[in-house]
């Protein structure tokens, strides 16, 4: 940031109060550009994804059983009709995996995978696929075998033989959808969810697939058009999860008034919604109605979680610096009221006093905002907010050797570290200690040599001390 100076003229005697109060502009500037402000940022929060794998291991459709294991088959039909996959297994215990038929094997496998014996479910199937390459069904429960245990490049390669060799419908089209929409290619996936969708319409999870996967692809329009289908519909378990999403989707397209009317929609089904009403309050801060936001903020303490919640206090933390930065006092005071009584993380209590302490230096009250940072510093002597706050309040005051006590302490901590010495600086000009106030922002060009900003008032202030040495 550029501060423009006076016009260079011939200086006879002492120090030029134009270029003084040019370099003291310069900083005061600088400090006022440190405010905190709000930023609200919204997520999608994925599904979880639930594919239906068959609860019975099917009969061989494209492997014969030879006349020696028909008996065996007829054995065991009995208790693959009651699902009694145990005793099936049981059953396979004595036969010899390599002298049984492709046909038997792949059926062993599926009872291995039904019983979620993965290790042995996958020996039987590769055994199968080793007679019988083309054998589909039992591609189609590799593929099932290979998503349990998230190793979607094999599932991937299974599920596309079954497509190849005639063996698909809605489950295996969502499921290689899936498969696409986590390996980054969001085109395939919605090719995917579309064949599934084709042939099953209704089913809510390939139509939030298709949603997600339009998301991924950035075509919000599209997924606009989707949820406000699912939502008309009335079929969804979980209608407020719709207009959450219809609100998230309207922040992706930048039209922040629409997602707050989506997610009020959502917070009249779910009033207890701890996190739809933070996440609420947050977008009435910056695009709706901050008493609005101020309601909805002081609702949340009434619910059982809050105490334990970080993410109100994480909110909080947002919300309130910003309100005191745009100098909505009324509103910071209604909200610190309403944490009275409230049993408040310890963690937080001292910032707390921190922004108690702020409220009375913008009403003048030094006494009282020096009472509140003192506090928050004895509840947490690390605070840098606070340590810079009472630093600066002490300069007003004109009380220099405490304010440069916690300037110093300031200036160890990292948060603050460059304002707390470019403030440092500000009073040592005051003071006319000029050569202090080089060395300071000197400090603060080394931990951020491109500040060119304090580079050009360090200038400044060595042409002053040259004056002053010099009379020239």
């Amino acid at each position: 940031m550029k501060t423009k100076l006076f016009p260079r003229k011939p200086i006879q005697f002492g120090v030029s109060k134009t270029r003084l109060n040019s370099v003291l502009a310069s900083l005061l500037l600088l400090l006022s550009s440190t405010q905190v402000s709000a930023d609200v940022q919204v997520e999608l929060t994925e599904p979880n994804w639930q594919f239906l794998l068959e609860s019975a291991p099917v009969s061989p459709v494209s492997a014969q059983l030879p006349p020696a294991e028909k008996g065996f088959a007829r054995d065991i039909q009995p208790l693959l009709t009651q699902q009694d996959f145990n005793a099936v297994a049981k059953a396979f215990e004595p036969r010899s995996l390599e002298n049984d038929s492709a046909a038997l094997q792949q059926l062993r496998g599926q009872v291995m995978l039904s019983l979620k014996r993965y290790d042995e479910a996958e020996e039987a199937l590769k055994a199968a696929l080793q007679q019988m390459p083309n054998l589909a069904l039992a591609h189609r429960s590799l593929s099932m075998l290979y998503m349990l245990n998230k190793n979607y490049s094999e599932a991937r390669k299974h599920l596309s033989r079954s497509i190849e060799l005639g063996v698909a419908d809605a489950q295996l089209y969502g499921q290689l959808a899936f498969i696409n929409l986590n390996s980054q290619q969001p085109a395939a996936a919605i090719a995917g969810y579309q064949q599934a969708l084709y042939l099953q319409p209704d089913n809510l999870q390939w139509q939030q697939g298709l949603l997600y996967a339009w998301l991924n692809s950035h075509n919000f329009n599209a997924a606009q058009r989707l949820v406000e289908d699912m939502i008309e519909q009335g079929q969804h378990q979980n209608p407020h999860e719709l207009w959450l999403l219809r609100s998230q989707i309207a922040l992706q397209r930048n039209h922040p008034e629409q997602a707050l009317s989506s997610l009020e929609v959502a917070l009249q089904l779910t009033p207890k919604d701890l996190s739809n009403s933070l996440l609420a309050a947050k977008l009435h801060v910056q695009h709706g109605s901050i008493p609005r936001a101020i309601e909805l903020l002081k609702l949340s303490l009434g619910n059982d979680d809050v105490v334990e919640s970080a993410e109100y206090w994480a909110t909080l933390r947002q919300v309130l610096p910003w309100l005191l930065n745009q100098q909505r006092y009324t509103s910071v005071d209604s909200l610190l009221v309403a944490t009275t009584g409230v049993e408040i993380p310890t963690d937080f209590q001292a910032e707390l006093n921190l922004y108690r302490g702020q409220i009375a230096v913008a009403r003048n009250a030094n006494d009282r905002a020096l009472k509140y940072f003192s506090r928050a510093i004895k509840q947490d002597p690390l605070l840098p907010e606070a340590v810079l706050a009472i630093a600066k309040l002490y300069q007003s005051q004109n009380q220099y050797q405490q304010a440069e006590n916690y300037f110093v302490r300031a200036s160890t901590l990292p948060q603050v570290q460059q304002q707390a010495l470019v403030a440092h600086a500000q009073m040592q000009i005051e003071q006319r200690q000029f050569q202090q106030a080089v060395n300071l922002l000197q400090q603060v060009v080394k931990l951020d040599p491109n500040r060119r900003d304090i580079k050009h008032n360090i200038s400044e202030l060595q042409k002053i001390i040259r004056q002053e040495q010099y009379g020239a």
